[in-house]
């Protein structure tokens, strides 16, 4: 229970782009209300794996990935924004979304996040060492990339979790080969991509993916194995760091500021197979209320910030200026603040447009976790790819509760 009523208790992910946002936006809401918000945060792991339930137990306010909102809603830890928010508010949002963001928190009929944040996989350089005209725009550039410059040049997100997320990608560029660019937009009713039905991913897709990553590896520095984005960014923001490029990773903003590191990050599209633009795997961050503040001052309070911060007025501005990356595609396509982050949001647009999501079905979390490690795992020991798509698909019918 909250000691003071003018005093939020929100949980957040310790990154400057995932907290120093919404610290602002806080300080601007209470300046407005005179309710304030005391933010923790949790490492970018914890942020991947922690049960959404747990924290809100704890909290009044949540930042979240969209594949935790079924186990939350199933558990009953989520207030739906939809009771508190008007129709017209919940329209005019999902209207102005980069890519699938505020669908993404949108289940079962009801709204349970806001999208304070937007992001997919693109690929990243260091500006001042790898020419714009060099980047990567098909995957088979990327070893062209590598024999010119080196292994230790191609940096990879490929920890457990991240290493998932590119095998999830590589499915989708696969299929958008295949299907063509008429098709490649396809969609399920909750925004997964058709290859991801629910007896799971297609078999011969994933396997297919699943060796092209492997390819991938072998032209990648072997710290990629254990590196997530914040390492990759991170290296490619130090001048003489051997790293100069990654083919696919989530973008982060906070790199593309001028002065924010010693190096500039610059970043573009995914690398795609065909001709056809491509989208990535979505990631960004969704704000939640917690059921346990609903009916009180803390749930409305909570409520009135999660409508302050998702606005379009605050993205472009408090959250902009404090280093945010913007869930409102009006945001994105601002001449102003696009400029301010050297194109980082023109120069990914169309990827942001066409991600995809992941199932938000409950048990889909413990699911992620298990395949993430038997992939790495798979991967790093030799185990041939359709054997492991198939372990793969053992632990769907596991884990997730369709």
């Amino acid at each position: 229970m909250r000691n003071d009523p003018s005093r939020l208790q929100g949980m957040t992910w310790d990154h400057p782009r995932g907290i120093d946002a919404l610290r602002a936006c806080g300080e601007a809401f209470e300046r407005g209300t005179g309710v304030a918000i005391d933010w923790t945060v949790r490492s970018l792991r914890e942020f991947e794996d922690t049960p959404v339930a747990e924290l809100a137990a704890a909290y009044d306010l949540v930042a979240l990935d969209h594949p935790f909102i079924g186990d939350a809603v199933e558990a009953g830890a989520l207030l739906p924004l939809d009771s508190v928010f008007l129709p017209e508010e919940l329209a005019e949002r999902a209207e102005d979304s980069a890519g699938a963001s505020h669908s993404s928190y949108h289940w079962n009929g009801r709204q349970w996040g806001g999208a304070v944040d937007a992001a997919c996989m693109v690929s990243a350089c260091r500006a001042d060492a790898v020419a714009r005209a060099e980047m990567p725009v098909r995957w088979e550039e990327v070893g062209e990339f590598a024999r010119r410059h080196g292994r230790d040049a191609v940096l990879l997100a490929a920890n457990p979790t991240h290493l998932w997320g590119t095998v999830l990608s590589l499915c989708e560029a696969v299929r958008n080969t295949a299907v063509g660019p008429r098709d490649h937009w396809r969609r399920s009713g909750d925004g997964r991509p058709e290859w991801w039905g629910n007896a799971g991913i297609d078999p011969e897709l994933l396997e297919e993916a699943i060796e092209r990553a492997v390819r991938l590896l072998a032209l990648c520095a072997p710290a990629s194995l254990v590196s997530d984005p914040i390492t990759v960014h991170e290296r490619l923001a130090r001048p003489g760091d051997p790293a100069l490029y990654c083919p696919l990773v989530f973008g982060y903003v906070t790199y593309a500021r001028p002065g924010a590191r010693q190096a500039l990050v610059a970043f573009g599209d995914a690398p795609r197979l065909g001709d056809a633009p491509v989208g990535t795997l979505t990631g960004g961050v969704g704000l939640a209320v917690s059921a346990r503040a609903a009916g009180s001052a803390a749930g409305r309070d909570a409520a009135a910030f999660v409508r302050f911060a998702t606005s379009a007025r605050t993205q472009a501005g408090y959250a902009h200026e404090a280093g945010g990356q913007a869930g409102r595609r009006s945001v994105w396509l601002d001449e102003r603040v696009d400029a301010e982050v050297t194109h980082f949001y023109r120069d990914t647009l169309a990827t942001m447009d066409r991600s995809f999501l992941r199932p938000r079905l409950p048990g889909y979390p413990d699911y992620q976790r298990a395949a993430a490690h038997t992939l790495h795992n798979g991967v790093t020991g030799g185990v041939r790819p359709r054997a492991l798509a198939a372990e793969l698909t053992a632990l769907w019918h596991k884990h997730v509760r369709v």
